[in-house]
């Protein structure tokens, strides 16, 4: 309501205004209809949030934070051994790893060879992350040297996937936990105007993003003949990151304009699905008679794709329909409420699930983040993080009490 509700007027405002470096190519679909229907969307996020922040999930066995740093260390481990084999061509040539931190070359993609299966796994790094911020923002006991070392080497690792990879929400991902922490701090602070940035909530982070987004813009853009000594730094990212935007909820809108819906295909909502190794994915894909993306044809024929964002609310809705689709936000929106609050009482569940469910709303103007193959893989993290510290407090638990110390809750 405060946010998202605000942003959605901004970005649909920026559309009719004629802005000299937003980039708008292709037919404009988002109507005032359109936007009506992502407003009432909105509404019901917002409504299913505020109900599920007065529900409370059910505890198991209470971790102890030693617990917590134990699960972070596996977590973090794994993903550093997904580092080390997804840019092993780096390691093991140091002139190549000088040459491409200094930006004498500069490698596609498509020359970096992948582990299916493992390179994925780079992925849990915000599972590590989430419980690290955590234990730094709340009270408990002192944080190992092992979680320090492990957060010194896991950011800058990330920090090379992203200039090498060219892929900007890495760093979202590994900052989100970070951001939520300190809010936390913020929140329980006894100065006034540090409490203040709380209620300002994301938009606080608004002039970080714009500076993120454009510096990452500026190596593939800013030497364009399009923006080339036409415009200012800052006009240039905020121009960009609302044309990515704007493009995102007009390429939804078309598609609801273009294509016969619901399409039952999951394109999008199961994403990680159709992509699952071991023929897993095929397999799916076939089931439900998925052959194509639309995708890919509607953006040659009707937009830019360059632009290639479905929007995270009319992607659902063309896949689900606008019932089904109301549905599915509800339900993300209350366990997001859910996950909120036991965030707040300093549950394990809720230092370890909660980011995500929070970049899913933050992402939810572009895509559903949620179905991506990068949240699923942070989902099993956060999964086997869960597992190895309630486990171990289950057995801290049984020899207590065989012990004949009575059990806690």
């Amino acid at each position: 309501m405060g946010f998202l509700l605000p942003v959605l007027f901004l970005i649909a405002y920026v559309g009719e205004a004629n802005i000299s470096t937003v980039t708008i190519r292709g037919t404009r679909f988002l109507t005032l209809g359109y936007i009506e229907l992502a407003a009432v969307f909105l509404l019901v996020i917002a409504l299913s949030g505020w109900v599920g922040g007065r529900l409370r999930l059910q505890s198991g066995a209470s971790a102890n934070p030693g617990d917590w740093d134990r699960a972070a260390i596996v977590v973090a481990s794994i993903a550093l051994l997904a580092y080390v084999v997804w840019f092993k061509e780096y390691w093991l040539n140091p002139s190549l790893l000088l040459q491409t931190l200094l930006g004498a070359i500069h490698r596609e993609r498509s020359e970096s060879e992948l582990t299916p299966g493992l390179t994925s796994l780079a992925n849990f790094a915000p599972v590590f992350f989430s419980l690290y911020a955590f234990r730094v923002a709340f009270p408990g006991p002192r944080i190992t040297r092992a979680m320090h070392l492990l957060c010194a080497v896991m950011i800058p690792l990330t920090a090379f996937r992203v200039y090498v990879w060219q892929e900007r929400l890495a760093f979202i991902e590994a900052t989100v936990p970070f951001a939520l922490a300190g809010g936390a701090m913020a929140f329980r602070s006894g100065r006034t105007a540090v409490r203040a940035l709380v209620l300002g909530g994301p938009f606080v982070a608004l002039p970080g993003l714009v500076l993120y987004f454009g510096a990452a813009e500026y190596v593939r853009s800013w030497a364009s003949p399009t923006y080339s000594g036409k415009t200012g730094f800052w006009d240039f990212a905020i121009g960009r990151i609302a044309s990515y935007y704007y493009t995102s909820f007009n390429n939804g809108a078309g598609a609801l304009a273009t294509t016969k819906w619901p399409t039952y295909d999951f394109e999008n909502t199961l994403s990680w699905l159709h992509r699952a190794p071991f023929g897993i994915g095929q397999q799916f894909s076939a089931l439900i008679g998925f052959t194509h993306s639309w995708g890919e044809p509607f953006l040659y024929a009707y937009g830019d794709p360059e632009f290639n964002s479905p929007s995270g609310i009319y992607a659902v809705i063309c896949e689900m329909g606008v019932g089904p689709a109301m549905g599915y936000f509800a339900v993300v929106a209350v366990i997001a409420g859910m996950l909120s609050r036991a965030y707040g009482e300093g549950r394990l569940i809720g230092a370890a699930l909660y980011p995500i469910f929070f970049m899913s709303l933050l992402e939810i103007f572009r895509y559903p983040y949620l179905g991506t193959p990068r949240a699923f893989t942070w989902t099993l993290g956060v999964g086997l993080a869960l597992l190895l510290a309630r486990r171990r407090a289950a057995v801290a638990a049984e020899q207590n009490f065989d012990a004949g110390e009575p059990r806690t809750a």
